[in-house]
């Protein structure tokens, strides 16, 4: 069964974070360019494999993406000869696919194949050049759909490896995500209620009034019975996450204002490369100038001294920057 699709591309360049390079036009003209940088992560390292999520929240529900996972060469990209690296020497991944108006669990039943992942890849060809031309970001470039699936598989080619993950919610998105058969609200229930089963305007303001005070005396309560955790308590935390391949726990621990300029996909590449967990342990901790470096062994055995400035914030110990060393 044919569908329409439009191409998308998540990568980095050689000195500046993962960005999308290559934007659906309707999530471009909606400003949700920074939705599929948040969504697209390499959650196996099985070669071949299309990553199937629902993406909530980002627009008239069904949505989803369906990405593999490349390393970017020099030579795909007319670009010289060999592994493209960014300035620490980690090798470059390019998260290339599609964005489509069908739930997840239907992907397969479409039928891609590798040429609908192809074009994706060739859309993002010339969008990568201009990112590691110019050496800071980008704006995206937008993408048309097209059409993909529906056509029966040569007899004996290989089917795509497709591996449906978790959905990804957008924060504060609106939408309604269909697992098989049940519509289930996500966000902006009120504004999809009936007029008529909505409270007066008065009595709505007034309850929003006395939920907002009682918050305010709970948060209060919270915070004067219940002390923050030590900072080494906190590190410790951090770093069995990071063991236990809790990377989006990991993630959550570090500011607001870092979590905007990275991504969670840029995120990974910094501090794991291709892996999906490392053996960390903290190697030092100052408690005076909120300071602490972990040891991260990766699987393959290289060793990472990962430096991380904390700060507290609301109660919680927040990591604030992050440096990242062989």
């Amino acid at each position: 069964m044919a569908a329409k699709a439009w191409p998308y591309a998540v990568t980095r360049g050689e000195t500046s974070g993962y960005q999308a390079i290559v934007v659906p036009d309707f999530l471009a003209d909606a400003g949700l360019a920074y939705v599929l940088e948040y969504a697209s992560r390499q959650d196996t390292d099985e070669p071949g494999t299309v990553t199937v999520r629902d993406l909530i929240g980002a627009g008239p529900a069904p949505l989803s993406l369906a990405y593999r996972v490349t390393e970017a060469r020099a030579r795909d990209y007319g670009l010289g000869d060999g592994p493209l690296e960014d300035g620490a020497g980690r090798t470059i991944r390019v998260f290339e696919g599609l964005v489509l108006r069908v739930p997840a669990e239907r992907i397969p039943s479409i039928g891609l194949t590798a040429a609908d992942l192809d074009v994706a890849g060739s859309v993002a060809v010339p969008a990568f050049r201009k990112l590691w031309m110019a050496g800071t970001r980008v704006d995206a470039e937008s993408s048309t759909a097209i059409s993909v699936g529906g056509v029966p598989r040569t007899p004996g080619a290989r089917p795509l490896n497709v591996q449906i993950a978790e959905p990804y919610a957008t924060p504060g998105g609106t939408g309604t995500w269909r697992a098989g058969r049940q519509a289930v609200p996500v966000f902006g229930w009120a504004d999809r209620a009936p007029a008529e089963s909505r409270p007066p305007r008065t009595r709505l303001i007034t309850a929003i009034a006395i939920v907002g005070v009682l918050a305010a005396l709970l948060g209060l309560y919270l915070t004067k019975s219940k002390p923050s955790p030590s900072l080494a308590k906190t590190v410790d935390q951090l770093c069995a996450d990071l063991s236990a391949g809790k990377d989006s726990d990991a993630y959550q621990q570090f500011s607001d204002a870092y979590r905007y300029a990275n991504s969670l996909a840029a995120f990974d590449a910094s501090l794991l490369g291709t892996s999906t967990s490392a053996s960390c342990t903290p190697s030092k901790i100052d408690t005076s100038d909120n300071q602490a470096t972990l040891s991260l062994r990766l699987p393959g055995g290289s060793v990472r001294s990962v430096h991380l400035d904390w700060q507290e914030q609301s109660g919680q110990w927040q990591v604030t920057k992050m440096t990242v060393s062989r």
